[in-house]
């Protein structure tokens, strides 16, 4: 464990990622919510100081999505004027808007090639970041535990950190709710492990990484109310489940047992809890939004597969969602919360990252998405050395969780994640090649 610039920059980079919460979103909007938006420049001074920038494929699947975005959103910049006669939109210009959206995939595009850049350059002294990622986790650590403690009082426990000082009474670290934690914690349980075996790390520290790997995993889990958390943990880590029963024969065989005896007694909890199911999917104001959400999402991908950008999906997403809300179709579930969503452009989202790049993007995004995202799951997927297996599970949770309740927007732990795992894909290929070439 070591303390010099480069931990302090990794530190610094990795803090201003995991917070998420940040009181400048109080003075500038959306964007404030994490301190990232204040190194921004200074990342960028970094990667063009660099006298050749490189670019993973990645980067440049990245970059071109980003620029057919802003180019498909200038075109429905047009064709709503042109439709419409105006440029004012739920009392807000859609110029205005489309620009601020425009702001997040460029901070993490800046923010991805700065990580992925300075990682690279650096990586002969891969231990500084294993100690910035090691000291984070100790921070979170400790942190959690203190805040799991104050849930049991009245107090609101350091409510300076964030956007709003009342009480929650959730875990949440240091992001504005406790959907948005599940990405951290699963990132700083596995990618310290990762670490420490790549660099076979001994004694202490190791230990020390395992004891809190397996702390913070128990401790959420035993106090958190987020209903996907563990579900997607146990989707992350069922394929490497699956590989390794393929090994043995008995708990092979043992496993699909267990299956059959989940799938039986699930059926049957589902058929005598049915009603008290049907009542909470019906009165959920979160299952409404989210079944609402899905339905406009799919109708506007529908009627414009090619993407409508920012600025069509600030025009057209609420004019569908106001047609599918008048309609037959959810009548039966609670509206009251995605209802208002029709009166301001603010927090206008499907709370999925997938759904919402659908409508930004079309066609180019599913592209995009598998070559960005399920391509470096299957890529790692071939790597047999055991280490990968760590990274592989946050990958397949931070996925997962876009897909399913979480955008990416200022999620900027997730973009670091994904940086630091395209580093090292490539250092394995890179030694790979030089291997079979002797």
């Amino acid at each position: 464990m070591t303390l010099n610039k480069q931990v302090i920059i990794y530190l610094i980079v990795i803090f201003a990622a995991i917070y998420q919460d940040f009181p400048l979103h109080n003075l500038v909007g959306e964007i404030g919510k994490s301190p990232v938006i204040l190194l921004t420049p200074f990342m960028l001074v970094y990667i063009l100081s660099n006298k050749t920038i490189k670019f993973s494929n990645y980067s440049i699947d990245f970059l071109k999505y980003l620029l057919y975005t802003i180019l498909i959103s200038a075109v429905f910049l047009v064709i709503s004027y042109v439709h419409y006669e105006t440029l004012v939109v739920l009392d807000e210009n859609i110029i205005i808007k489309t620009l601020k959206m425009s702001v997040y995939p460029i901070v993490i595009f800046i923010l991805y090639q700065f990580f992925y850049s300075y990682l690279s350059n650096n990586f002969n002294k891969l231990k500084n970041l294993f100690s910035a990622v090691s000291l984070t986790q100790l921070f979170i650590t400790a942190f959690l535990t203190v805040e799991i403690y104050f849930l049991k009082t009245a107090d609101v426990f350091l409510p300076f950190l964030h956007t709003l000082s009342k009480k929650y009474w959730r875990v949440r670290l240091l992001t504005p709710e406790e959907s948005w934690t599940g990405t951290i914690l699963i990132t700083f349980i596995f990618l310290p492990i990762f670490l420490v075996h790549y660099l076979k790390i001994k004694g202490f520290w190791k230990w020390i990484v395992y004891l809190q790997s397996i702390y913070l995993f128990l401790a959420y889990s035993f106090v958190s109310e987020s209903k996907g958390f563990l579900l997607l943990v146990l989707l992350s880590i069922l394929p490497l489940t699956l590989s390794y029963l393929k090994k043995n024969k008995y708990l092979r065989n043992a496993f699909v047992v267990a299956i059959v005896l989940l799938l039986v007694v699930g059926g049957y909890l589902g058929f005598v809890l049915r009603e008290i199911i049907i009542e909470q999917i019906t009165t959920s104001g979160s299952f409404g939004t989210r079944f609402s959400s899905v339905l406009a999402s799919l109708t506007v991908f529908v009627l414009c597969p090619l993407g409508v950008g920012w600025s069509g999906f600030v025009t057209y997403y609420p004019q569908v969602l106001e047609y599918i809300l008048e309609s037959s179709l959810v009548d039966q579930f609670n509206l009251q919360e995605i209802r208002g969503y029709l009166s301001t452009t603010k927090a206008l989202s499907t709370k999925s990252a997938f759904l919402d790049e659908l409508m930004f993007g079309g066609i180019f995004f599913i592209i995009f998405f598998y070559r960005f995202y399920i391509k470096r799951y299957l890529t790692l997927s071939k790597i047999t050395d055991l280490d990968f297996y760590f990274l592989r599970i946050p990958l397949a949770f931070a996925v997962m969780a876009g897909i399913v309740y979480i955008t990416y927007h200022v999620k900027y732990d997730v973009w670091i994640f994904l940086a630091i795992a395209d580093v090292f894909e490539k250092k394995y290929n890179l030694k790979k090649n030089e291997d079979s070439s002797c």
